[in-house]
Parts: structure tokens; sequence; C-alpha cells
């Protein structure tokens, strides 16, 4: 081909002695895009290093907003126990324990509580030093123990178990060695007994906060 475009050059401009020239350049060219390629080649061969799993668990504050439509909104306070394994980069999947009471539902004078076991998935879009952000989508089960106001100083106690779920995100910040520090919140949905015995949706916010401790730290990681 470097040949024929040659010759091609050399009779449209008539003249014999710029055709080695020409042919030289045009092959010189030719070796060094080969060596471009070659090398681009070699470099989107290379191997690419391998991500190592992360695995760590944590336990720490909880608190939890209620709302209850037929009722009103009650505040639990308690403790939130999670585990995490990161397979890929950006991506991982968590176990969450969540146990919340309170010592009067409603005043009503009895005590309740939520407690709470969900999994899921756990997106980590970026990473900053020692701090990166995460969202999470978490289903499971909730169990809800309250009681709810007839009239008087009647009430209505009972407990419900329903599939629960939660949406939310938060921060991570690793503090020293295999020790890090999580603030989340999160929408959780569960469901309680209203005053006709009649099982309803119930919308709460989490707040937590945990301290971390990482299976299989290393110090090169942060």
């Amino acid at each position: 081909m470097a040949i024929s475009l040659c010759e091609a050059l050399v009779e449209s401009v008539n003249c014999r002695d710029r055709q080695s020239s020409a042919c030289k350049a045009l092959f010189f060219v030719l070796i060094l895009v080969a060596s471009a390629t070659a090398q681009s080649r070699l470099g989107s061969d290379a191997p690419v290093s391998a991500y190592s799993p992360t695995f760590d668990v944590g336990c720490g504050y909880s608190f939890l907003s209620s709302s209850m439509p037929t009722a009103g909104q009650v505040q639990f306070n308690g403790l939130q126990a999670s585990a995490r394994a990161n397979f890929l980069p950006h991506w991982g999947v968590a176990l969450d324990f969540g146990y919340v009471r309170t010592s009067n539902v409603l005043n009503t004078g009895h005590p309740g509580y939520i407690t709470t076991f969900l999994g899921g998935p756990v997106f980590y879009p970026i990473a900053h030093g020692r701090t990166r952000p995460f969202l999470h989508a978490l289903i499971g089960a909730g169990l809800v123990d309250g009681a709810v106001p007839l009239s008087g100083d009647t009430y209505l106690h009972g407990w419900v178990e329903r599939p629960a779920y939660a949406f939310g995100g938060g921060i991570e910040h690793s503090v020293m060695g295999p020790f890090a520090l999580r603030g989340s919140g999160d929408w959780l949905r569960t469901a309680y007994a209203d005053s006709i015995s009649t099982v309803r949706g119930q919308n709460s916010v989490r707040v937590s906060a945990s301290i971390l401790f990482r299976l299989n730290y290393h110090a090169h990681r942060d």
C-alpha cells in the first residue's frame, strides 16, 4: 500500500528525485503508528490490580421518631448493630439490626419497642481520603410492640410483625487503625395496630451513630 501511494505521488508531481524521500517519510510514519498501536495494546492488556473485599462490624446509638396517623408521634431510643461486606470498590451488602424502645407510649404508661432486622445493597458513589458517603436500600422484617389510648385510662396493647424496609444513606470516616465512625439516616417503614385493631403502615425517621471495626484492615487502604 505504501509503495503504490509513493508511485502515485511521483506521477502527480513528475519528480523522480522526491520518490525516495516520500517513501522513506511514509515508511517512517507507518513505523510510528505501528509502534504506538502496539504500546496501546500492551497497555490495555496489562493486568488490573484486584480489589480485596472488606468486612466490618459496628454498633452504636439509634434515635427513631415514629408517626402513627391515628394516634400521634412517638420517640424511641436504642441501639443499632450492623455487618457489611464490600466485594467491589463501589458496592457492598449490609445486615442491619435495630432495637429502640420508649417507656411511655402516647401517655398510656405502657412501654413499647420496635425491632428490625434488615439487609440489602450499599452503594459508595465517591471516596475522599478517609471519608466516603454511601446510600443503602434495606428490606426485612419489623416487630412493633406498643399501645394506643382508647378512652380515659384504658388503652389497647398489642404487637405487630410485618415486612419492613428502609431507604437512606450516610457517611463513614476512618479515625485510627481498623476503627471508623459511621453516621446514617433513613426512612423506615413498619406497621402497627390502631385503636380498632387494624394494622396500618407506620413511617419513621431513624438517625444512628456507630463505631466500626474492620475485620481485615490493611494500613495502605487509608
